[in-house]
């Protein structure tokens, strides 16, 4: 990851941190269970954990709970706190129309339909018909009920109807995953992330085309490269207003320099969460408002 010393802050706990193993995260499911009612389970399994401050719905756990009952009676999702970050971004209201143009398996998706009670209309789309199973597996299982599947490639997305929010949790070379990955400890290969951006960028341009006037999209991605962040972001600035979304962890803004180019300042309200921050993975989250 030499090749980002220059943007990652403390770059030695940085690299200290991605050779560590990843903790194992829950985020607790509201839709079927209270805190004090997985706690109790974890307990009574043994399985010793921690609150995440930054948010009330997260325990960090000692060891894999994925065979306990409780996470088969989908009173908790495992899933990274950093996965957590960008529907907190979007912010949901049950009044609106929202779409995940590539859902599977369906952290993010669960969590929106969790945050929004069960109200509100989820279209969770996604082209990976395996990837598919596993997202109906995981809404039928936490309970959501406010969410409808589709199997498209996104870029053919129907333009007919037009969404309140949009969350494109995009494809990427996911270097943010470096400590359940350790094959990219020396980042990714750089002709994979040429072509992943290009995927990218024609991804979000059909966000915009979906998204309603006054919309919010969240373009976010696990991975450090700003060939995929703000680079991508930076050809859209135009078609949408950057609004910077407010954490209560520590994070980073976005790069505005980038091998002797010059960024525009308002990538600066991007966001970026590096391991060694939040003990997680690694993200990157833009907000728009079309």
């Amino acid at each position: 990851m030499d090749k980002y010393k220059e943007i990652i802050p403390e770059f030695k706990k940085f690299q200290k941190k991605i050779k560590t193993e990843q903790p194992h995260d829950i985020r607790i499911n509201n839709l079927k269970a209270s805190k004090e009612t997985v706690k109790k389970s974890l307990n009574k399994e043994e399985i010793k954990f921690e609150e995440r401050r930054w948010n009330e719905k997260f325990l960090k756990l000692n060891s894999n709970p994925s065979k306990t009952i409780a996470h088969w009676l989908g009173e908790f999702y495992i899933q990274e706190s950093s996965s957590g970050i960008p529907p907190l971004a979007l912010k949901p209201k049950p009044q609106d129309h929202i779409l995940d143009m590539c859902a599977a398996p369906g952290s993010k998706t669960t969590q929106i339909s969790a945050m929004l009670k069960n109200r509100g209309n989820i279209i969770a789309n996604d082209i990976n018909s395996n990837r598919i199973r596993a997202l109906l597996s995981n809404l039928y299982r936490l309970g959501c009920l406010n969410t409808q599947v589709t199997k498209k490639d996104a870029r053919n997305f129907s333009e007919d109807h037009k969404f309140d929010k949009i969350l494109l949790d995009a494809p990427c070379s996911g270097e943010g995953n470096v400590r359940n990955q350790k094959d990219l400890l020396n980042g990714a290969e750089q002709h994979e992330i040429e072509k992943i951006s290009n995927l990218q960028e024609k991804l979000l341009e059909k966000a915009f085309k979906l998204c309603k006037e006054g919309g919010t999209i969240i373009y976010s991605t696990c991975t450090f490269s700003p060939k995929e962040n703000e680079l991508i972001v930076s050809k859209f600035l135009e078609k949408g207003k950057l609004e910077k979304p407010k954490f209560k962890f520590d994070h980073c803004p976005g790069i505005t320099e980038w091998k002797n180019e010059t960024l525009d300042e308002e990538l600066k309200k991007c966001v970026r969460v590096y391991p060694h921050q939040l003990d997680s993975g690694g993200i990157f989250v833009a907000k728009f408002k079309k």
